[in-house]
């Protein structure tokens, strides 16, 4: 039967990762979040953001000083490099010129509603003192710098347009255009921005093939120009977290097999226990992710760097197995041998999958699945013990000592003395409540991500020059109307730009920045119309014009969806989420928050208005989720308790268990020593504490003093410990300070586990050799 379910397991895995043309590895960070499903239209708007901001690749080239024959060379190189990203396939489109026709169009579309729009600024002045204005056209007349055209001045004899233009101009990019490039002046050094639209997913395999190739051409570039190349996107970090996961997880996969053939042969001196090991090892790895697979969709690498440490878990039933058979000789019997370990290792299983899963409770994804992906991989390997081992080590191993005989004899001794018995854990407590006393917790998501120092700076350098950044805090604004929500919008914009002065936001984009209200427009209209009624006169005078300036247009609203259907939207119709639920909802983004508490007091008192910080939001979730993790840890061990009361009754319950809580207590204790802060990644490492230190107990509960046993412990105390301790090598932060607490935690698992040793037990007869 096993070997039915194996073989379909394996066909399975086949159609998925070799039949199907799309990878089904997922490297998404966000994937291993949970949605807001409180919230629809607060996901709705995370989602559309990020989905906008992901696809998006900047490139920003650089002079190395302001001359002008570098930035000629500015200009070849970014006609080189935007050539090469066309060309390479991996874009749907690169910006880097602005052509004719989109200039057009946009001047086209603004230019039609020039007598609707007016900066606040320029309402102001229109309301309280409208013959300033006349006196701002003669300066720019009279001022030689300033452009100002005859034909303008007839289509605009007040340049109100011309200022509307610079202040949406001003809003939108810190660039102007050049050779109809989008160029800059920043520190003495020309910047040239080109930016580019995926043409598929940046977490998917064929998108970040691009990253060697894009690095390529840039040395090229700056070789043959002398230009220096930066780069942001979504891209970019996606492709060092999946180079990182592939690295850590060959790396743990590669040293955890390392380091149990290198026990096997020298604890067992044969191949065949070798074989039978990686045979056990490989059913669990491949079955679980064949389901994972099944279940999910796709695997994500979080879960294949766990699942690579399960190497050293899932090898000790086949420790338990091999080492009696060692143990025996010539007078091994298979079936024996299995019904010896039998109820040990069964016992293992249910308190390990208790522990497991567990946290499929955590309404994470990423955690889920990895529950679910290492409950099925210890269930994989439980069941190729039980079902096959019996066949396959049927023959007898040679005569002789177990290795370290003297040593095992000696430990067991040891742990008969009183004090050792209770010195020890005594020692283990106090030092380890000592250092609980300096605890501190730390629940930012950040930690889920390592951020490599080249692209952080390269970001920070073109947010400087550029004033881009990838925000992801935003407001959330909703109405009855399309024109409700403009109005509401303009109505937020005055408490936007107060906490720009204040250094609550350092910036914001919102869609009334480029289109207005019809209430707005008419009120500008009425504006206009009344400045040209009272000053027209004023001006032609000044001016000694021929001819009195008119206005003989009547009023024609533009509407939010006369907007979004223009292709001058283009850039900004993200920021409109739409209709839901009767609504419509648009998100105003806010750059480098400083005062949350600002924004969120604000927004409490607001119907309409919602606050949206995801890391915030997720890194709240973190918190929450530690205090239930500790609840749900709690049932885990009362559930555990309940189940081996049975067997052992309460007495050895608790020492069945102590061993692994006072573990679970020093593995935190360790974290807490070594500067590290604790978050919910530490207290599930807790779960697997318990889990895996009982399997430890169990065995002596069952086995006595056995030496067999404590060598097959020994064995897989060292493979959990080269698994996981692996971990704690990882870049990415939470992974590593899980790596820390499971690796010393297990340690002290081992260390204390003759505890449940009881001289009085029904199996305190057995002898050393079985």
């Amino acid at each position: 039967m096993w070997s039915a379910i194996v073989v379909l397991c394996l066909g399975l895995l086949f159609k998925q990762w070799v039949i199907n043309s799309d990878s089904p590895i997922e490297t998404d960070i966000l994937k291993l979040l949970p949605t807001n499903k409180q919230d629809p239209v607060a996901a709705q708007a995370f989602d559309k953001i990020t989905n906008n901001m992901s696809d998006q690749v900047v490139f920003v080239l650089s002079t190395c000083t302001s001359d002008t024959k570098e930035k000629s060379n500015l200009f070849m190189a970014a006609e080189q490099f935007s050539t090469t990203l066309n060309q390479s396939g991996y874009f749907k489109a690169v910006r880097s010129k602005v052509d004719p026709a989109t200039q057009q169009a946009w001047a086209s579309y603004y230019y039609e509603q020039r007598f609707n729009l007016l900066t606040k600024h320029q309402q102001g002045l229109l309301s309280d003192s409208p013959n300033t204005q006349v006196k701002t056209v003669v300066q720019a007349v009279y001022n030689p710098f300033s452009g100002v055209t005859g034909q303008e001045l007839t289509n605009d004899p007040f340049l109100l347009f011309r200022e509307y233009l610079q202040k949406l101009s001003a809003s939108s990019s810190n660039f102007s255009l050049d050779n109809d490039y989008l160029v800059t002046q920043h520190d003495n050094k020309h910047y040239l921005l080109i930016t580019a639209e995926l043409a598929s997913s940046p977490y998917s395999i064929q998108a970040q093939q691009s990253v060697p190739e894009i690095q390529q051409w840039q040395q090229s570039l700056s070789q043959t120009y002398n230009i220096d190349v930066n780069q942001t996107g979504v891209l970019f970090y996606a492709d060092f977290g999946t180079r990182s996961a592939k690295s850590e997880i060959s790396t743990i996969g590669l040293f955890s097999l390392l380091g149990i053939i290198a026990l096997i042969f020298t604890v067992f001196r044969s191949s065949a226990p070798l074989m039978l090991a990686l045979l056990s090892i490989s059913i669990g790895l491949l079955v679980a992710l064949a389901a994972t697979t099944l279940i999910f969709g796709r695997v994500h690498l979080f879960s294949l760097v766990f699942g690579a440490s399960l190497i050293g878990v899932s090898i000790d039933y086949a420790f338990h197995y091999l080492t009696d058979r060692l143990a025996a000789g010539k007078r091994w019997d298979s079936i024996k041998g299995l019904k010896h370990i039998f109820a040990a290792i069964t016992l293992g299983l249910i308190t390990s999958l208790i522990g497991y899963l567990g946290l499929l409770v955590a309404p994470f994804p990423g955690l889920q699945q990895l529950a679910l992906f290492s409950a099925i991989g210890l269930a994989s390997a439980y069941a190729t013990v039980v079902a096959w081992y019996p066949i396959l080590a049927k023959s007898p191993s040679a005569d002789r000592k177990l290795p370290g005989q003297l040593f095992w004899r000696w430990w067991l001794t040891l742990w008969q003395n009183l004090w050792v018995k209770f010195g020890v854990p005594a020692i283990i407590i106090v030092i380890s409540l000592l250092a609980m006393t300096k605890i501190q917790y730390n629940d930012d998501i950040h930690q889920l991500q390592a951020m490599p120092e080249q692209l952080k700076s390269q970001e920070k350098i073109i947010a400087n020059v550029t004033g881009m950044q990838s925000s992801q805090q935003m407001l959330v604004v909703s109405a009855d109307s399309d024109e409700q929500l403009l109005r509401s919008l303009e109505k937020l914009d005055d408490k936007l730009i107060q906490w720009q002065e204040s250094s609550v936001i350092n910036g914001y984009q919102s869609l009334h920045q480029y289109t207005q209200s019809e209430y707005r427009q008419r009120n500008n209209f009425t504006l206009i119309q009344s400045l040209y009624q009272t000053q027209a006169q004023d001006l032609a005078d000044a001016l000694q014009l021929s001819n009195v300036p008119t206005l003989d247009v009547t009023f024609t609203s533009n509407t939010l969806a006369n907007y979004l259907e223009s292709s001058v939207s283009e850039p900004t119709r993200f920021l409109y989420l739409g209709q839901f639920e009767n609504k419509v909802s648009a998100v105003v983004l806010l750059k480098e928050v400083s005062d949350t508490l600002a924004i969120e007091q604000f927004v409490n008192n607001q119907s309409n208005i919602r606050y949206l910080n995801k890391a915030q939001e997720i890194s709240t979730l973190f918190a929450q989720y530690r205090v239930k993790i500790m609840e749900l840890l709690g049932i885990a061990v009362l559930i555990i308790a309940s189940v081996l009361s049975v067997r052992y009754g309460p007495k050895k319950t608790v020492m069945i268990l102590l061993p692994s809580l006072i573990a679970c207590l020093a593995g935190l204790a360790v974290t807490v020593l070594i500067g590290s802060t604790l978050n919910l990644f530490n207290l599930l490492a807790l779960i697997l504490i318990i889990g895996i230190g009982i399997d430890y107990t169990l065995f002596f509960a069952e086995q006595a003093r056995s030496q067999s046993t404590l060598l097959a412990i020994t064995l897989s105390a060292m493979t959990t410990l080269l698994s996981f301790g692996l971990l704690s090598l990882s870049d990415t932060h939470a992974i590593h300070s899980f790596g820390i607490t499971v690796l010393s935690g297990i340690f002290i698992a081992w260390l204390l586990a003759p505890l449940a040793i009881s001289n009085h037990s029904r199996y305190a007869n057995e002898k050393d050799s079985l």
